[in-house]
């Protein structure tokens, strides 16, 4: 069975665990062949897997509520949550002051058009107290953005820290002086980054989803053990990569978002605080244009 794969950027160590289960096989143990596609960002992997554009990919939970919110039925499933702690945040240089949500109101931020936490931070707002549409907002193409963050002419990026950390770098900007506010440090803690699958494709095969949650499971935990594996699959894709910054991005996730306790489980807890914020992120964007009550859909859309 032939599978298109949707990752939710560039081939990078943000997601070199899935490329390295097809180098290592365990795609072709369960008769199972994969073709990735790069991606630009985890919420618009649910548009591709919608449009028909791929069949299962690595892409944002609250998107894919959202689809079936919009659209009154579920199309797509959640098999594996891959990151325990949400790298959704602001990143900003720091000058020795931490950023705080009190600083956001009148300021003007930036971050690529579709960006996960740039439709999450008017919920992070309400949530503390400020106006959810208090700040300008510019979208822009990641080049710009970084060019943007490094040169202080905004306050900050809304992103995910390992994405905006590397590519800073790769672009030759200085982000030793580069800080986080995470959205779950203050009071937003999501499920984002998980593998997804049409369920249609899934249907196809008996057990799919059970084949697909032990490939994942296993690549992660890989890596875990020996990151050099993820950074040797990327490498073999993109040769011009900087190993040393596959590495370092792969070794920041892995540690502090994907296990930063250590191994887990990588299962949902429907019944869960995460779980919820994640529900109501997605009940909060779609509005009124939801055809569907949110009541009972995590049970229908994660898979365990």
């Amino acid at each position: 069975m032939e599978l298109r794969f949707k990752l939710n950027y560039l081939f990078q160590g943000q997601n070199s665990p899935f490329l390295h289960a097809v180098d290592a096989g365990y795609f072709g143990d369960h008769g199972l062949s994969c073709t990735f596609v790069e991606g630009f960002s985890s919420s618009l992997v649910t548009r591709a897997l919608a449009g028909s554009e791929a069949d299962i990919g690595f892409g944002d939970v609250s998107s894919v509520f959202e689809r079936a919110l919009r659209a009154g039925e579920t199309e797509i499933s959640c098999l594996v949550p891959i990151y325990e702690h949400t790298p959704c945040c602001l990143g900003y240089i720091s000058d020795g002051k931490c950023l705080t949500l009190a600083d956001v109101p009148g300021s003007t931020l930036c971050g690529p058009n579709g960006d996960t936490s740039a439709r999450l931070l008017p919920l992070l707002l309400k949530r503390n107290g400020f106006a959810p549409d208090s700040y300008t907002y510019l979208g822009v193409q990641p080049e710009e953005r970084d060019r943007l963050v490094a040169s202080r002419s905004v306050l900050a990026a809304t992103c995910f820290d390992a994405t905006l950390k590397f590519a800073m770098q790769m672009r030759g900007y200085d982000a030793s002086a580069l800080d986080f506010l995470y959205f779950a440090d203050n009071g937003l803690d999501t499920y984002s980054g998980a593998l997804v699958a049409l369920n249609s494709v899934l249907e196809q095969e008996p057990n799919l989803a059970g084949k697909l949650q032990t490939i994942t499971r296993q690549a992660w935990r890989d890596c875990l053990a020996n990151p050099q594996l993820g950074v040797e699959a990327v490498i073999r894709r993109s040769p011009d990569m900087d190993p040393d910054i596959v590495r370092n991005q792969l070794s920041w996730i892995l540690q502090r978002q994907v296990f930063p306790t250590g191994d887990r489980p990588m299962t949902f807890e429907l019944d869960g605080t995460k779980m919820a914020d994640t529900l109501e992120c997605a009940t909060y964007t779609v509005g009124t244009e939801a055809k569907r009550s949110a009541d009972g859909l995590a049970a229908e859309i994660c898979r365990n």
